[in-house]
């Protein structure tokens, strides 16, 4: 589809938007329902972790969360010093979470208004913060709801020729082809099998130290060789299963999403977006979202290989988004800092949401060094364009559970997501603690990472509050935004990286998995920031203030203790 003619459109408003940019920003994320009550609501603190109806199909969920409400706690998301807040879709759908619309033309009423939500615009304009909304492309609400179909109150695609209809047969009604659901895309038992057969012959490669291939498991992205049954039009016409999956072939729906997106982001003056379910999506209509939508769109894309990571990102040779959610390393992220399986080897995830007997570095630091040093990956602004994460509300637990509550583990995660390269984003609650994560004992699903805020008290003396806090604000301080990074050195137990800042020049990072019991034992680091050119200039660490230079020995750095440790050469800590 040319886009000349979207482009005129778009002139002065695109022009207005482009000296804008998330690079260097740092983001709160939340979910919009669960956040903050308002109007008398905001009096009943009582405890909310409602599910969706996902066997009927009827959504629901809601506890009463309000875009009122968020406006209301802005002095608390600005008081730990975030630069945007990321919200969930607030299209009028059919579940609490938003993924489903019914219509994407109006607000959901459980939520509030069309002006609720442009007076939070407003308001984080006036604080000169920024507003990133989540938007949803692939599809709408199921289109079989308690047994039936009907497509009349879906709005504005109501017709069966809206929807993608993968292995539908010649002699099956729409209806008889929903009910009976389509088959998956490909076999992700199948692959797996293969895979982990390969991998044990020597046949073929796998995991952290492999580009193509991450994690030893077949997901979307992993196509070819690896996992023969995945093809990539299949996954884009019909992968998520009962949901509505929208046909982008069709003009009418390819031109009405186009549209909607440009007209989101001028009538609520957005910031910028976030994509759903963006590999889902055909792979010549995400360079038209971004075009049309005149601001950087921050893509999901759920893969473990960064090589099609790179593929779907905007660069010199391609068109694409201008920016992505960090999978890659976040898969690895878990068992690195905690020990915490939150996926599964070759598709087995009998033991998911359990733990290693030891937490290990290595991953991370593998992943981390693949996708900084190679230009087959990520072009190097767009590194700047990674969203960083330790947890989400899809993937199986929270910081806090998969931590085990350790302190000193979840503040090197906290130092790893605020100071690596890329878009530093906190999920809601993390700063109280919150602990929601699937399991056995849990039967709500996904459901359980979406628990209410309200019961804490929105407390700004917890310790990861004030922690957070102290990461943006050295951020802040020390110009830590765009720029390079490199992977100094990783081990099983220590990972250590640096980064390039506009106001502290070289910043050095030292993060180890120990746990909070051996706090106060001593870490050794090699290399440490003088190795190989001799030390130059006083050291200091800026989380505790204190000058380091003794700890400097043999081209290493020998820490007091273990805790994060961010050293810069200066006169004093800010």
């Amino acid at each position: 589809m040319a886009l000349t003619f979207v482009g005129v459109i778009l002139g002065i408003f695109a022009l207005a938007k482009s000296e804008f940019s998330l690079a260097g920003k740092s983001v709160y994320f939340v979910v919009v329902d669960r956040f903050a009550r308002s109007g008398t609501q905001a009096l009943n603190t009582t405890y909310c972790d409602l599910a969706a109806d996902w066997i009927n199909n009827t959504g629901g969920g809601y506890c009463g969360g309000t875009l009122s409400g968020i406006i209301d706690r802005l002095d608390y998301i600005e008081g730990m010093g975030f630069d945007c807040i990321w919200i969930t879709p607030v299209v009028d759908s059919n579940g609490f979470m938003g993924y489903d619309a019914v219509n994407i033309f109006e607000i959901e009423p459980h939520f509030g208004s069309k002006e609720d939500f442009k007076r939070l615009s407003q308001k984080l304009h006036e604080r000169s913060m920024c507003l990133i909304l989540d938007i949803v492309l692939n599809h709408m609400r199921p289109l079989v709801v308690n047994g039936e179909v009907n497509l009349s109150t879906i709005v504005p695609f109501n017709h069966e020729s809206h929807y993608n209809q993968r292995n539908r047969s010649n002699n099956q009604s729409f209806e008889e082809y929903l009910i009976s659901w389509p088959p998956p895309p490909f076999n992700p038992s199948e692959d797996n099998q293969r895979l982990q057969t390969l991998k044990m012959t020597g046949e073929l490669d796998c995991g952290h130290h492999v580009a193509d291939h991450t994690e030893c498991a077949c997901f979307p992205g992993n196509i070819g060789f690896s996992c023969p049954s995945l093809i990539a039009e299949d996954f884009t016409t019909g992968y998520l299963g009962v949901l509505g999956d929208l046909n982008h072939s069709n003009p009418f729906v390819r031109r009405t999403l186009l549209t909607w997106v440009r007209e989101m982001v001028q009538n609520y003056s957005l910031d910028a977006l976030r994509l759903d379910t963006a590999i889902y999506l055909d792979r010549d209509f995400l360079p038209e979202v971004q075009e049309v939508a005149g601001v950087q769109v921050l893509g999901e894309a759920t893969v473990n290989n960064l090589t099609f990571q790179a593929s779907l990102m905007h660069g010199e040779a391609q068109s694409g988004l201008l920016g992505l959610l960090n999978f890659p390393p976040f898969y690895q992220l878990p068992r690195a800092f905690c020990g915490y399986r939150m996926g599964g080897d070759f598709g087995d995830y009998s033991l998911q949401g359990t733990w290693y007997e030891e937490a290990d570095m290595e991953g991370l630091g593998s992943v981390l060094s693949l996708q900084l040093s190679s230009s087959m990956h990520l072009g190097n602004s767009n590194l700047d364009m990674m969203g960083n994460f330790a947890d989400n509300h899809d993937e199986f637990s929270r910081l806090t559970y998969y931590c085990r509550y350790d302190s000193l583990r979840i503040r090197q995660a906290l130092v790893w997501v605020f100071l690596s390269r890329g878009i530093p984003i906190l999920y809601y609650g993390t700063e109280q603690g919150l602990d929601g994560h699937q399991g056995p004992e849990n039967s709500k699903g996904q459901d359980n990472l979406r628990e209410s805020m309200w019961h804490t008290g929105y407390r700004t003396d917890t310790w990861q509050y004030r922690f957070i806090q102290r990461l943006n604000k050295l951020r802040k301080d020390f110009g830590v935004g765009v720029g390079d990074a490199k992977i100094r050195q990783t081990s099983k137990t220590t990972l250590v990286f640096s980064r390039e800042t506009t106001k502290a020049g070289t910043i050095w990072v030292f993060l180890n998995n120990a746990k909070n019991a051996t706090e106060k034992e001593g870490q050794i680091y090699c290399p440490g920031p003088g190795s190989g050119h001799g030390l130059r200039g006083r050291w200091f660490d800026a989380l505790s203030g204190k000058p380091m230079n003794r700890y400097f020995k043999a081209g290493c750095f020998q820490a007091p203790d273990r805790n994060p440790k961010v050293l810069f050469r200066g006169r004093h800590v800010p």
